[in-house]
């Protein structure tokens, strides 16, 4: 039925066209007939169509574009171990207060200082990993961090890169093993405020001059006191690193070479004679017992941290570097960093300018003065009034690569004390002892 009437209707209008077309009339009439079905439309009525309509804004009604952003931060939150803490009793303690308030009143913002033990249970690195799963937004945003805690913060993602946000690393005011802190697998991740390296001290009213080779130290001393018992032979370690040797391979795993630990061996083989010297360092398992082997009167020169002799300031003591063991004078170090722990974006840039307010030359002089530390740029050094304190602890700064790391030290250590231990204590051929040192961690 709807078929015959469309046919109905269609044949009237065309009826109705062959009329009008049929008039001789002069004047011909407008056309103006739209047959839907017959008259094509246009590309721009097609597109009309086809393009969804914006919606129409008035000026009564605008379109409300302005994105919503977190407020700037009124605080930052600082982790500190308690030999850093500003509201201490220490004579660093003055100097850190003094710049952190300054940031304060320059920033307008406030800065909590929380105080965590260096190490163990609830201490910088326990306290890091527990806060970051149970309670983030108790994070700090800078903690302070030594280099073995950087390394596993990192590897846990529980700090931050700043790689983009910072370009003060890249000055060439830093000593190198300074610059080798920041870094973990080539990424920023520290800032150094602090640095140690180990060195002799020695008896300066006995011994004069002082001794530049390990023969003269020999002559002039019976007893060297060191850590011969070191689970981790940090010391050993550090000399066979000065001798060539290398710690990876190149797949970076643990490694010893039998030439240059053999060398490192034959040093204290020249001691094995002294009873005195045997029954000293084989009972001395770390620097502070080596420490006091030498305030004790037990030795006449002692290899220890910088930072030892820089707070105790021993009487009648020099400090002098560790002699090369063959050409080359080298030692190793670490120290620690300003590290980013905020996730929270508008922090982080805040935290950053915190930690280069922290950086300055002047400032980090003064305070590794008061604090007994190695400062980790040259130009703060240059900050020092003694001449001789100066050019030694930059001589040693200079001349320091970054020790090994925890892990490396673990796998190595055991062997290489015990390889210490038979030259020592049962006379054994520094050969020898290399020789079973590598087999051992092969």
């Amino acid at each position: 039925m709807k078929m015959r009437k469309m046919a109905r209707q269609v044949s009237r209008i065309v009826l109705a066209v062959m009329t009008l077309l049929s008039f001789t009339a002069c004047d011909v009439l407008p056309l103006d007939i739209e047959i839907p079905w017959l008259t094509p439309k246009s590309e721009s009525a097609t597109q009309t169509q086809l393009t969804p309509q914006a919606p129409q804004v008035t000026p009564e009604q605008p379109l409300d574009i302005t994105q919503t952003s977190a407020p700037p931060p009124t605080s930052l939150t600082v982790w500190l171990p308690p030999d850093m803490d500003p509201e201490g009793a220490d004579p660093s303690a003055e100097i850190l207060k003094a710049r952190l308030d300054a940031f304060e009143t320059q920033q307008g913002i406030d800065i909590v200082v929380r105080i965590k033990s260096r190490d163990g249970a609830g201490g910088l690195l326990d306290a890091l990993t527990a806060t970051s799963a149970a309670a983030p937004a108790a994070l700090p945003d800078v903690i302070a961090l030594s280099r073995n805690d950087l390394e596993m913060a990192a590897l846990k993602s529980l700090v931050f890169t700043m790689d983009g946000k910072t370009t003060l690393i890249d000055a060439g005011d830093w000593y190198p093993y300074a610059h080798d802190l920041s870094f973990i697998q080539g990424s920023l991740y520290g800032i150094p405020f602090t640095g140690d390296a180990q060195a002799i001290v020695y008896r300066s009213d006995i011994i004069s001059p002082a001794p530049l080779s390990w023969n003269e130290l020999n002559n002039a001393t019976s007893v060297v006191a060191f850590a011969a018992n070191d689970p981790q032979a940090q010391l050993t370690l550090a000399l066979y690193q000065a001798a060539g040797g290398a710690v990876m391979d190149n797949q970076r795993r643990p490694t010893l070479e039998i030439t240059p630990l053999a060398d490192v061996l034959a040093l204290y083989d020249l001691y094995v004679d002294i009873s005195e010297y045997r029954n000293t360092v084989l009972n001395l398992t770390n620097t502070s017992q080596a420490w006091q082997a030498y305030v004790q009167g037990d030795a006449e020169a002692a290899i220890v941290p910088v930072s030892t002799y820089l707070r105790e300031k021993p009487q009648n003591s020099g400090l002098i570097m560790i002699p090369p063991v063959k050409d080359l004078a080298l030692t190793t170090g670490s120290g620690w960093v300003w590290a980013l722990a905020t996730p929270q974006i508008e922090r982080q840039n805040l935290a950053v300018a915190l930690m280069e307010w922290l950086s300055d030359a002047k400032f980090l002089a003064e305070w590794n003065a008061a604090y007994g530390g190695m400062p980790p740029r040259p130009s703060s050094v240059e900050f020092w009034s003694d001449a001789n304190l100066r050019s030694m602890v930059n001589q040693i700064s200079g001349m320091t690569i970054l020790e090994p790391s925890r892990a490396i030290s673990m796998s190595l250590g055991v062997a290489v004390r015990e390889a210490v231990v038979q030259v020592i204590r049962d006379g054994a051929s520094p050969g020898v002892a290399a020789q079973q040192a590598v087999e051992s961690v092969q």
